[in-house]
């Protein structure tokens, strides 16, 4: 996914860099605050993300807290990179996993690809740029477990002051995406069933999705309106 050679070696540049000498700049979410700032204390519909990275806790055991430190910075700064540079915005940083949204009010399929290709777009970014610049400093490489739901949302102001208190997004497609994301493979997007739905009948597109079975102890969320297992799809 990343469109040429000359941007792998700037993202490949940019890491070295963060390992040397730290973050370039801050890790903001000002610009996701302002757009939630729009819908306060109502509905939204978008599309969430949510990327972690699988066998954290072993690592944060492993390593000293500044390699640590250092691995969470690089893989947060690419991933947030990502989502802003498919027209998302970032959420919130949550230890070792970064939660992105796209808004997907008036157009709900252009969202969900600008989504799926962020994803997409974070695996090579993670594989052809980030890993080999780890493995080279003497670093572990990360491996990462993607889920999205496409739905709507309710944004929440915890407080009076829109400018100076907290905003979040709660709501079933947050809470089933994070599931997703827990139940997905290593280095896999696994979508849900309302995102799939918006190509069910694109013939141009569907094809990339496949049917995902997983055994009960690993998914059983059923979807209220139809009483069925909610279903699940691996995005290639």
């Amino acid at each position: 996914m990343l469109s040429s050679t000359q941007e792998a070696q700037q993202i490949k540049a940019r890491v070295l860099h963060t390992i040397k000498y730290g973050l370039e700049f801050d890790l903001s979410t000002d610009q996701c605050k302002q757009f939630l700032k729009r819908h306060v204390n109502s509905n939204a519909v978008m599309v969430i993300l949510i990327i972690d990275i699988n066998g954290s806790t072993q690592m944060s055991i492993a390593l000293p807290p500044s390699k640590f430190a250092t691995i969470l910075q690089v893989f947060s700064q690419e991933t947030r990179l990502a989502i802003i540079g498919q027209g998302g915005y970032v959420l919130k940083f949550v230890g070792d996993s970064v939660i992105g949204i796209f808004p997907a009010e008036f157009d709900k399929k252009k969202a969900c690809i600008n989504a799926l290709n962020c994803s997409r777009g974070v695996l090579s970014i993670i594989s052809e740029c980030i890993n080999p610049v780890l493995n080279e400093n003497h670093l572990p490489v990360i491996r990462v477990r993607v889920g999205l739901d496409c739905g709507t949302s309710l944004v929440i102001l915890y407080g009076k002051n829109v400018d100076k208190a907290p905003i979040d997004v709660v709501g079933p497609s947050i809470s089933i995406a994070s599931k997703i994301a827990s139940a997905a493979q290593i280095n896999q997007v696994l979508v849900g069933q309302s995102l799939y739905d918006i190509f069910a009948s694109d013939d141009s597109f569907n094809h990339r999705f496949i049917n995902v079975k997983l055994p009960n102890d690993k998914w059983n969320y059923v979807k209220p309106s139809s009483g069925n297992i909610y279903e699940l799809y691996s995005y290639q």
